[in-house]
């Protein structure tokens, strides 16, 4: 009885003295961070489902302190997790605290967007090393990059007395901040090609086979098409790969900004008549809504940048584009056209 007494005692001691020599290994320190940040993404994404099924997208303001879940909109429920749940959190809180976009009212928008491009480059510069240490800290910067990207949406919207979190596409600022974002993932891109040109991975389906084969090896298909007689592959097909992924993220962001539109068209819309207003409330909450911006969520442009960026971190470059290569484009176009399909129907089900 003494000794369960004890073993009692000592339990929450253990875990902590387990949890500590865990995070003494790289590999077990960035599982716990894996799984800590996942659990949190998922218990955001419930009460964000549960704050979307009690309201509509009509009409809304901030009438209180930053939330982010309130004021909603359709670019904010389609935005990358860690966008929304990270990014824009610390991004709107540092403005609060620090009131900077009002005491440096100076400092515009654009000026911030200049400033993260040429972070974006210097991350690219790092991201290219063959040293393993210095493509994490260009991960770092990038990271820094990306949180400016939305701080430049903060203070545009403090300085002009806008609360909602949307794209004004009219704006001279909204065509600075994309050619800004699309330069500094295309430096991206060109920091993983000139590290795999650097370091070339090697391949494991041109291993020597242990019976010699009775004809030569070019004839026996030993040697694969497009890849040295190293069992390394060739530029070219990096290049290829690297391109894919490039052509990917430009996809994925320009259908997302597009899909963004066509359904703030349909949900964010004052309708004519009260039917039609409480039609659109109820495909708004319908399962099919969700689960198509669900999968946007972790499709966007910014989603697969997070990927490459964690590919990177933990030295599998490689592995995440021949993953990516083709199933990326299958999935992007399946969701292109279930997301078509489902906006002419809501506008049907609406009347418009």
């Amino acid at each position: 009885m003494k000794e369960l007494q004890q073993m009692q005692r000592e339990a929450p001691s253990r875990m902590i003295s387990y949890l500590f020599h865990s995070a003494r290994n790289e590999r077990n320190l960035m599982m716990m961070v894996s799984v800590l940040l996942l659990m949190y993404f998922f218990f955001m994404d419930i009460i964000l489902y549960a704050s979307l099924q009690n309201t509509n997208l009509l009409d809304q303001k901030r009438d209180g302190p930053y939330s982010p879940f309130h004021p909603l909109s359709v670019k904010l429920i389609m935005t990358d997790p860690a966008s929304h749940y990270i990014i824009n959190p610390t991004t709107e809180y540092f403005d609060q605290i620090t009131q900077f976009s009002k005491i440096f009212y100076f400092i515009t928008p654009n000026v911030i967007s200049t400033f993260h491009l040429f972070l974006g480059l210097l991350a690219a510069k790092f991201v290219s090393s063959e040293s393993l240490r210095n493509r994490r800290l260009g991960v770092v910067l990038y990271e820094i990059r990306s949180w400016l990207d939305g701080y430049d949406g903060v203070v545009y919207r403090s300085q002009s007395g806008k609360s909602l979190y949307k794209s004004n596409r009219h704006t001279f600022g909204y065509l600075v901040d994309s050619v800004c974002d699309t330069t500094a993932g295309l430096a991206l891109c060109f920091g993983c090609l000139f590290y795999l040109w650097k370091c070339p991975p090697t391949s494991k389906t041109t291993t020597i086979p242990e019976v010699l084969p009775w004809t030569k090896p070019t004839e026996s298909n030993v040697q694969i098409a497009g890849e040295k007689t190293n069992g390394k592959p060739s530029k070219n097909i990096m290049f290829f790969k690297v391109l894919c992924f490039g052509l990917m993220l430009a996809l994925a962001s320009l259908t997302w900004d597009r899909t963004v539109e066509s359904y703030a068209s349909v949900l964010q819309k004052s309708m004519e008549t009260t039917q039609q207003t409480e039609l659109q409330t109820t495909v708004l909450h319908s399962t099919g809504t969700w689960v198509i911006v669900w999968i946007w969520r972790l499709c966007e442009g910014q989603a697969m940048l997070q990927m490459i960026l964690i590919a990177i971190f933990i030295d599998k470059v490689w592995e995440f584009l021949n993953l990516i290569q083709y199933s990326g484009f299958v999935i992007l176009g399946a969701l292109n056209i279930f997301s078509e399909i489902h906006i002419r129907h809501a506008k049907l089900i609406i009347g418009m």
